[in-house]
């Protein structure tokens, strides 16, 4: 905390700043679209870069005040076309984020991060190998990786950009294959000192739990299943009569749990400098029992104009999240237990644990500490012609100590990680923009260097106690990588409009003659509404159409865009080594967008389709081959008032097709997710035909011993065909009302528990669908008759199910109780995952259990629920 306080005390005791004047703003002479959301007018202190792709395509989110415990990612469902799914409901679990489909064979695909005009976030804190501590290969168990937004709170930012289009992602060459988040921190504005707080605190629970039998229900089950494999009851008769309810074990596991966070901020300036400064405070325990998160952040940012020709920029962030993270199995251990033991017995029948003990005494406790710092120089050469340069740093560490339960060996510590990471980025540019001819002639340039320097330190260390230290694995990396970004546009008239770009990268991670990339792009626009026969119609305020194309990859991305090979080594046997992707994507995109009735109903459709290759093949293994998407995505916003009540409406939906390609010798096995000519992360497997005559399971026979053979079918992706948000804003004298709602359609999802849990062995303990299990009564269920003998096939759809979902994700209520001029004070009632309407289950049917993978989507583990919560705040301004 020392670092976190000195960097606070200092943020806050810098000196009254202020606006800068107009004079380094590059004049913005392209034509924007406005976006779905009312775009904030950034101060003029943002740089030429970001006004150059002028965000034709991007659809601008704005720091909302109706959603201050929301995080950032899952607002970007506003966006059309964007799925965003938490690894799982822990706090500070990892979320991807897939913008239009998955783009990337990746084992850890996703989009790119921009801060301020700075990459980050493009290494995840995962080991390359298995170890004694960390024995298990799932993303969110190796990682121990903080979801990366967490480090900047909701409240320090102004608004957030989705890049998606072809020509928008072009720009970001060989690091803008997934798309780009790029994301604008606040900034300090002309005015006395302002003082802002905003807070809030509330209860988490556990939206949804199995349904599992009771411990008479689990006798009698046990017993069922004995007497059929012809062996004595485990039950007496008297034993079965005097059971009850017996231990709820999901409940002894799951708990009601506390939130809060609280933030501070400093903002004002004059007419020569301003500046911002926020400090935050989030604490979350969890609903698990031994799980809990605790983050702190501290930010600054301040903006100096010296003369009329320099602007200084300065950025820093420093925060800090400290997590407890239990044994990752501990609540499925508790799913599969007996009700018919106590939670004081420790025990170890059979090969089962008790779960609280369990989660009690194995656990982890990953601590990240994360700087961003930048320093932006810009400086008027001449009119119109502005020398920029950016120079960042990002520094990240995480710690953490692995505790072992007694089950396994002596209690206590039994492994430390230690991870550094750092970025360095020098970013000199030369950027034009001039207008002549009385606006008639817009001219637009843009040269860029940029170097970026990556290294990095990984250290897992294993004992027991009593016992030296192992060293598991130390490897240390340093990488270097050099693009060059030429861009252009020229507009005539206000009306047509060219725009293109070419990304040159040379990346150091590949071979001499593979390490150049050349990632051209281009864009034409058509401003239909400045034309004479439109300038002046009362009905259509808005109309333009635009066609892009562009080519990005995913080779830049160092830290993540790899795909897990499995090869021989000893004496493990195998491991799953990262094989570096040199893949490219092409994209094409058309759209039009249209505004009526001066820009009270808006509507953007918007039509792709991309193909992503690896043009270069690995010397020892073939690339999983190609992946093909299209979509369309439809936009509309519109304001409305009836009587006393007004509102504005936002919706935003998508629909996306992809097709799996590989060439003969590349097919895959069943193992994989990937099925030829079929949607990426397919499910292949026997189909499950319920029971036969004598009530045991009966599948597609399995005579193959490749899955393209007969007996293999597909049965359905684990990516949705349609995303749907409807955003929604109330206001009625006073109060506000505003909601977000998603749907997530047309995609299936494998639950492990339920594979299990679903079959009556009686060994373990069940859901209450094995009560309509066969019997020679009961001759008409799809419930195979009760045996320890049952064979659980893993490639199956027995355990799939369909994903289909509509949520309120967020809703708030607010109300004004004080303001006098600048200053007010509000109160609000707000929740999140209040409702999920769906046939699903299992704790929630948006998770990913297997991380970013876009090859193995759609897996459920149920490791953590997805938490409602509820929730009271109050805002003030002085």
């Amino acid at each position: 905390m020392r670092p976190l306080l000195l960097f606070g005390l200092l943020c806050t005791a810098a000196p009254i700043l202020a606006q800068q004047p107009d004079t380094l703003a590059s004049r913005r002479v392209a034509v924007v679209i406005p976006t779905i959301a009312d775009s904030l007018v950034l101060s003029s202190t943002d740089s030429s870069r970001a006004s150059f792709i002028d965000r034709i395509q991007g659809v601008i989110i704005e720091r909302k005040r109706s959603f201050p415990f929301l995080p950032i990612q899952e607002q970007l469902r506003q966006t059309a076309g964007v799925q965003v799914t938490p690894y799982s409901g822990a706090p500070g679990a990892q979320v991807v984020v897939r913008i239009r489909g998955a783009a990337s064979f990746a084992n850890n695909a996703q989009p790119l991060y921009v801060v301020d005009g700075m990459p980050v976030f493009q290494r995840a804190f995962r080991l390359g190998i298995i170890g004694i501590a960390y024995s298990d290969a799932l993303p969110e168990i190796r990682e121990l990786d903080t979801n990366p937004l967490l480090h900047i709170p909701t409240e320090d930012i102004e608004q957030v950009e989705v890049l998606k289009g072809a020509f928008e992602t072009a720009q970001y060459g060989s690091q803008g294959i997934n798309g780009v988040i790029r994301i604008t921190t606040r900034q300090g504005r002309t005015g006395p000192l302002r003082v802002q707080y905003t807070g809030y605190g509330g209860v988490q629970q556990a939206r949804y739990r199995y349904e599992l039998l009771d411990a008479r229900q689990y006798a009698i089950l046990a017993n069922d299943a004995a007497r059929n494999d012809g062996e004595p009851p485990r039950f007496s008769a008297a034993e079965v009569d005097a059971l009850g309810r017996g231990t709820d074990w999901e409940e002894e596991m799951l708990r009601t749990a506390a939130v809060q966070e609280h933030h501070l901020s400093l903002t004002g300036g004059t007419s020569t400098t301003h500046y911002y400064t926020g400090i935050d405070y989030l604490g979350q325990q969890g609903i698990v029992l031994n799980s809990n998160l605790r983050r702190y952040a501290v930010r600054a940012n301040v903006d100096q104009q010296l003369g009329q020709r320099l602007h200084v920029a300065l950025r820093g962030n420093l925060s800090k999240t400290q997590r407890h993270v239990p044994y990752y199995y501990a609540l499925q251990s508790a799913l599969y237990e007996r009700p018919t033991r106590t939670a004081q017995d420790t025990t170890n029948q059979r090969y089962l644990m008790n779960p609280l003990r369990e989660a009690r005494e194995r656990y982890q406790t990953p601590h990240q500490q994360r700087l961003l710092a930048q320093l932006d120089v810009q400086y008027r050469l001449a009119t119109g012609l502005t020398l920029e340069v950016l120079g960042g740093l990002e520094r990240a560490t995480q710690r953490s100590q692995s505790y072992q339960s007694a089950l396994y060996s002596a209690a206590g510590k039994n492994g430390d990680i230690t991870s550094i990471y750092k970025q360095w980025i020098a970013n000199p540019a030369l950027h034009y923009n001039r207008s002549f001819a009385g606006d008639r002639h817009a001219v637009t340039a843009s040269v860029e260097a940029i170097r970026q320097q990556q290294s990095a330190t990984d250290d897992l260390r294993g004992y027991m106690p009593g016992t030296p230290v192992v060293n598991l694995q130390y490897s240390t990396s340093e990488i270097g990588s050099l693009f060059y970004r030429f861009t252009g546009g020229y507009t005539f008239a206000e009306r047509y409009q060219v725009q293109g770009s070419v990304r040159h990268d040379v990346l150091a991670t590949f071979s001499a003659d593979d390490r150049k990339f050349w990632l051209p792009g281009a864009q034409v626009m058509w401003h239909a509404d400045k034309e004479a026969f439109l300038r002046d119609n009362a009905t259509i305020s808005k109309l333009n159409a635009w066609v892009g194309w562009g080519y990005t990859s995913g080779a830049g991305i160092v830290g993540r865009n790899a795909y897990a090979w499995s090869i021989a080594s000893f004496p493990a046997g195998a491991t799953n080594e990262p094989l570096l992707l040199r893949e490219r994507s092409r994209q094409l995109d058309a759209g039009l967008s249209l505004g009526l009735w001066q820009h009270q109903l808006n509507v953007t459709l918007q039509g792709y389709t991309r193909r992503t290759v690896d043009d270069k093949l690995s010397s020892f293994r073939e690339m999983p081959g190609a992946l093909y998407n299209k979509g369309l995505e439809l936009s509309v916003d519109g304001g409305w008032r009836l009587g006393a009540v007004q509102g504005s409406t936002t919706l935003a939906g998508a629909i996306n097709r992809s097709r799996y390609q590989a060439t003969p010798s590349s097919t895959p096995s069943r193992y994989e997710q990937a099925v030829y000519n079929k949607p990426l992360s397919t499910f292949y497997g026997l189909h499950y035909l319920g029971v036969d005559d004598s009530g045991r399971p009966r599948f597609t026979e399995d005579n193959s011993s490749t899955p393209q053979d007969e007996g293999w079918q597909p049965h359905g992706s684990g990516l949705p065909r349609q995303l749907l948000t409807l955003t929604q804003q109330i206001q009625y004298k006073r109060f506000a009302l505003n909601m977000q709602a998603d749907a997530m359609l047309g995609y299936q999802v494998q639950n492990a528990q339920l594979s299990r849990l679903d079959v009556p062995l009686g060994v373990y303990n069940a859901t209450t669908r094995v009560l309509d299990r066969w019997t020679p009564t009961n001759t008409t269920t799809d419930v195979p008759q009760a045996s320890q003998q049952l064979s659980v096939l893993s490639f199956s759809d027995y355990g799939l199910q369909s994903g289909n979902h509509v949520r309120l994700t967020a809703v708030t209520l607010s109300y004004p109780v004080w303001q006098r001029a600048a200053r007010s004070a509000s109160v609000w009632v707000g929740g999140q995952n209040l409702l999920v309407l769906t046939r699903y289950r299992g704790y929630d049917p948006n998770v990913s259990s297997f991380g970013s993978d876009g090859t193995q989507a759609g897996f459920d583990i149920s490791a953590y629920p997805t938490a409602r919560t509820f929730l009271l705040g109050v805002r003030a301004t002085l």
